[in-house]
């Protein structure tokens, strides 16, 4: 059996393809986002006698109600309650915030969040640089066995006052649920199939340094796009951040998990950037973005990134 330990250290963001509206799946409780449970918040609604359910509300209609009787919900209404910071409530009470106020939901069942073995397990196969036809970790579809398969689990919940809902900087800028640095979490290889550890140590070992360094090359071409100080040299500061952060040790390596990491660090390592027409500057082909990233105290940092130690019995 394998173990795989990740500490995280910048935020990470796992989704579900789930977002929430505002003062319809979500409300803001003390400065925390809870999320509605519909049967539960129903309920509420009709106790309280606010909510004609003979009636046909236009949508805008039950946002109006929700939010003017928000008082009525209680522990028992929500599914979970996760921190916002100042930057996301700040920008839910300015104005013409309409169609803006959708947050990426993160991970969970029935509000226990966690870190799937999927999202671990398509970390692993791109930096193991496999041809999942011809060379996969799994069964091989060429010759399949289900002794070759590879099994790895989910990761253990995660404690809800980890979860912080934050403002994403890149445009188009959104609202997204992050798990926060600093937390540990693991999961567990039960069966390696046809994954060969010995070659994703080594590969481990060469993966972000091998990125940070093609990263860098895309950086400066575009520094002379700026004529203050933008995305390419915000951009320069998190991989300052992330390079010093890589400094572990032979036994601990540097993963990026999940969403925003950019387009480095979720391809293979010959594969070529994909290219698309930019609009804003007259259809010209540029690389597909590079990152996405989030403030904290006032200081840029990536998603993704995480600390990653490996044991095995």
């Amino acid at each position: 059996m394998i173990r795989l330990n990740f500490e995280t250290v910048t935020p990470l963001h796992i989704s579900n393809g789930n977002q929430l509206a505002y003062n319809l799946e979500y409300i803001i409780v003390d400065g925390s986002v809870a999320k509605l449970n519909g049967n539960k918040s129903s309920k509420a609604l009709a106790k309280a006698e606010v909510f004609d359910f003979n009636k046909n509300y236009k949508f805008f209609e039950i946002i109006k109600l929700i939010e003017k009787n928000k008082h009525i919900f209680d522990n028992n209404s929500f599914d979970y309650k996760v921190y916002a910071i100042e930057a996301f409530t700040d920008f839910l009470s300015g104005e013409k915030r309409d169609g803006q106020k959708i947050i990426q939901e993160f991970i969970n069942v029935n509000g226990n969040f966690y870190i799937p073995g999927s999202s671990i397990k398509g970390m692993l196969t791109t930096i193991m640089n496999r041809n999942p036809d011809k060379n996969p970790i799994g069964i091989n579809p060429q010759k399949p066995s289900i002794a070759d398969k590879f099994v790895i689990t989910d990761s253990d919940y995660l404690d809800p006052e980890d979860i912080v809902v934050d403002r994403v900087n890149r445009p188009p800028e959104i609202n997204i649920m992050t798990l926060d640095p600093g937390v540990k979490f693991t999961s567990t290889i039960r069966n390696k199939g046809n994954l060969d550890l010995d070659m994703l140590r080594r590969n481990l070992m060469e993966y972000s340094s091998d990125q940070m360094d093609k990263a860098r090359i895309f950086v400066r071409k575009y520094k002379d796009f700026e004529k203050k100080p933008g995305g390419a040299t915000y951009y320069n500061q998190i991989l300052d951040k992330m390079v010093t952060e890589m400094d572990f040790g032979d036994d601990c390596y540097f993963v990026n998990l999940g969403f925003g990491g950019g387009s480095y660090y979720k391809l293979f390592p010959n594969a070529k950037i994909p290219k698309f027409r930019n609009p804003g500057r007259k259809g010209k082909l540029e690389e597909a973005h590079t990152t996405f990233s989030v403030n904290i105290d006032g200081n840029p940092y990536q998603l993704g990134w995480c600390k990653l130690k490996i044991e095995e019995d």
